[in-house]
């Protein structure tokens, strides 16, 4: 046999092996998260409707229960805060919700102190590899250069940008575990936080949050959006303990005020709950910035009755 017909039957074994072992890595991957690919199936191919959405990074995911709004509310809402998000990827999400769902009649949208950070756009990109399939995924992981030819070609390549947490998964899944803690569950998108609580208090340590301009235009863009789909728009910002992290952001004012401004120059809505009892409570949080599954259970029901009044 020839050597250069050798070499290209050794290369095509070794990219058939590399293929299946990235296929074998990414269902174990899928069997181990299994909240995280069963919203975003939901969120990004499914085309089931839903009268409202919850847009925000980790603290919505952990701090808003569909099933305690949907009892209050009468509507069928589901959670689709994605963690380490900021503006930038909370509006691909519905511009990627939209593709194939059909428009809700309500967005609530919950505001974190580092939503206007200028920071990576996707958070966790990896997570949108099975989901490339939804054009808006596509174009905003081509955008930002993790997904080329290359890739798309060779898939198991993509192998490279997962962190060495998730590539561990192979040995978890074996062991029976998967994401969700013991005593922990899920719903529409919502996975409870465990019942750890605040036992103590770290020192403050003051930083500055910068609010960047591409992260306004996100915002803006996400407005007009909901505009156009005729979706009524409602701010909020979630409870954050003794609201520590906002003392520890030294322009923490600048933020609110920021989102105030949009606010009142679009006439919507922005609820602030930084300020109720709960706040004060550490039962009520697994860490400064995150509600444990109590305190998600009291404030959903605290914000149900907040959306009643102003949807």
């Amino acid at each position: 046999m020839q050597p250069l017909k050798r070499l290209l039957i050794a290369l095509l074994l070794v990219g058939a092996i590399c293929q299946l072992s990235f296929v074998a890595f990414t269902k174990q991957v899928e069997k181990y998260e299994v909240h995280n690919t069963e919203r975003l199936r939901e969120l990004l191919l499914n085309h089931t409707y839903y009268d409202l959405i919850f847009l925000g990074s980790s603290r919505t995911h952990f701090g808003v229960n569909p099933r305690i709004i949907d009892s209050v509310c009468g509507l069928k809402s589901y959670n689709a805060g994605v963690e380490g998000g900021n503006l930038y990827e909370f509006e691909m999400m519905l511009k990627a919700y939209l593709e194939n769902h059909p428009a809700p009649r309500y967005v609530v949208l919950n505001f974190d102190l580092h939503s206007f950070a200028d920071t990576s756009r996707l958070f966790n990109y990896p997570v949108y590899f099975p989901y490339t399939s939804n054009k808006v995924i596509n174009a905003y992981m081509s955008d930002n250069g993790y997904l080329n030819t290359t890739k798309e070609i060779l898939p198991f390549l993509k192998l490279a940008d997962y962190d060495d947490d998730t590539k561990g998964v192979f040995l978890k899944t074996l062991a029976g575990r998967t994401e969700i803690a013991p005593g922990d569950f899920q719903y529409k998108g919502y996975v409870s936080n465990s019942d750890v609580t605040i036992t103590n208090e770290p020192p403050i340590v003051r930083h500055y949050q910068k609010i960047a301009d591409n992260k306004r235009q996100a915002l803006d863009r996400i407005i007009r959006l909901c505009r156009e789909k005729k979706i009524e728009l409602t701010f909020i910002y979630l409870p954050e303990y003794k609201r520590e992290y906002e003392q520890s952001v030294t322009n923490s004012d600048e933020f609110f005020t920021t989102v105030d401004s949009f606010a009142t120059s679009n006439h919507l809505q922005f609820l602030r709950d930084d300020k109720l009892a709960i706040n004060n409570n550490p039962l009520m949080f697994a860490n400064i910035t995150h509600l444990n599954r109590e305190g998600a259970q009291e404030y959903s029901a605290i914000l149900a009755k907040e959306l009643q009044t102003n949807l």
